[in-house]
């Protein structure tokens, strides 16, 4: 009878104790949605944030952008001075003169001895070697340069915005999966405290358990540090401010595009690339530079007038005027021209081999994202399955063990395993993004917030 009376209270309390347990346990881990959300509490004053809304709110407040937006006007500007030697120059001018009379008597053909003259003068250059036409032109492709260089920063805040948000995202799903696994471990750790007390297992188990349950809290303090410091650098790469409350507003994706045709995205890249487009441009500036520097051999053709009044105090006052065609040419100027020639065609060649390089470092970043979103994707794949894999044989192993046939060790190896199998899921979904964003960076692809903002240009 007391072995009977025994029996039923260990099986009552078998059936207490593995209740909380079997909800955690049984329930399917699904991967993380974009709907879903993290466990985290979101505070009532936090700003909820979607990439497009972190991406204006950077274009907004970066200084850099700004800086690159007066470089473009201040190039712009560099543009009209190159360009106004091709329209007339008009001045003006005038004086008055007084003359000590006891000069008079030396110099007897000056018979006034006071002056006055007002007259404005025009002047058109006809021809100076096409210098500055060639100036105006260089300053043309500057400009255009700066617009590309513009383009490059904008991206460049595109791509750094988006890997800060997706960081954001991976460690907010990571402090998901952390929670899940401290939530199974603690579970286990009062089941198998209560196969203890029940004499079905050592203490040995129980501390075991209790250790496990103690590194999966350690796990957890470490996921929500990492997601800390992410938010924090996802607000100071936005300007939001350090103390400002925000959070994010999607989930991991649910599908996952493959990379096009690597033909297909090496066009896109020499097409919209701002890098290799601002890399033309000074190439195109340096060679009309030499052009310039060449047309100060040449000489310089002007036509010139004056019109203007002149009052004297001997001889009375009157208009006068002058106009002529002119021609001045420079036949020794210490070897200016010449070292100006050679300094333009140096910085040509140097802008030529900066290109080559150039050249060559985008296909080697679009071969290396391309790359890195094939590996995340088969990572994606992989990982997908070993977490259905992992899940269920966790559900086995914990079946067994609460028959006795297997050991607290295959238990907390299984949840081990399901636990970094789940994590190796999110980081491969966080490494795919990022490589989409790189991608984007040097295929050149504008940004949906960029579309919509019209550009800072």
């Amino acid at each position: 009878m007391t072995r009977i009376n025994t029996a039923a209270a260990l099986a009552m309390l078998m059936m207490v104790m593995c209740a909380p347990f079997a909800s955690s346990a049984e329930t399917p881990w699904e991967m993380p949605a974009r709907e879903q959300r993290n466990t985290q509490s979101i505070p009532g004053d936090a700003k909820v944030l979607t990439l497009d809304q972190c991406i204006a709110l950077a274009f907004e407040k970066n200084p850099g952008l700004q800086i690159e937006q007066e470089k473009i006007i201040e190039l712009e500007n560099d543009y009209s001075i190159a360009s106004a030697g091709l329209y007339p120059k008009i001045t003006a001018n005038a004086y008055y003169t007084r003359v000590n009379p006891d000069r008079v008597g030396i110099q007897p053909t000056m018979q006034y001895t006071e002056e006055s003259l007002g007259q404005v003068k025009l002047k058109q250059v006809l021809y100076d070697g096409g210098k500055t036409g060639y100036n105006g032109r260089a300053a043309s492709k500057a400009a255009d340069a700066q617009r590309d260089s513009a383009e490059a920063t904008r991206l460049d805040t595109v791509s750094i915005v988006s890997q800060a948000y997706y960081r954001v995202l991976e460690a907010s799903e990571l402090l998901r999966v952390g929670e899940n696994s401290r939530s199974q471990r603690e579970a286990f750790f009062k089941l198998t405290d209560s196969y203890q007390k029940a004499g079905k297992a050592t203490r040995i188990d129980s501390l075991k358990a209790e250790a496990q349950l103690l590194d999966a809290e350690r796990s957890l303090v470490q996921a929500r540090e990492a997601l800390r410091i992410s938010e924090l650098i996802l607000k100071k790469t936005i300007g939001a401010g350090i103390d400002a409350q925000i959070n994010i507003a999607d989930g991991l994706p649910d599908a996952f595009a493959e990379p096009e045709n690597e033909e297909i995205l090496l066009a896109l890249m020499f097409e919209n690339n701002p890098d290799l487009k601002k890399s033309g441009q000074f190439k195109e500036q340096a060679r009309l530079s030499i052009d310039s520097a060449t047309g100060s051999y040449l000489p310089e053709i002007s036509l010139q007038g004056t019109y203007g009044y002149r009052d004297r105090n001997v001889g009375g006052s009157g208009d006068e005027w002058m106009a002529g065609m002119f021609l001045e040419w420079s036949l020794f100027e210490g070897g200016i021209t010449r070292a100006q020639v050679g300094k333009a065609r140096a910085r040509f060649r140097e802008i030529e081999w900066s290109d080559k390089a150039v050249r060559d470092q985008v296909r080697v970043d679009l071969s290396q994202a391309i790359g890195d979103l094939r590996t995340a994707l088969a990572s994606i794949r992989s990982s997908k399955r070993l977490v259905e894999a992992q899940d269920e044989a966790y559900k086995a192993v914990m079946e067994f063990y609460k028959r006795g046939k297997a050991t607290y060790i295959e238990v907390l190896s299984s949840e081990t395993d399901l636990t970094q199998a789940k994590a190796a899921y999110v980081r491969a979904v966080g490494d795919y993004q990022a490589a989409s964003a790189r991608l984007d960076r040097v295929t050149g692809k504008r940004s949906a917030a960029s579309e919509k903002q019209g550009g800072l240009l």
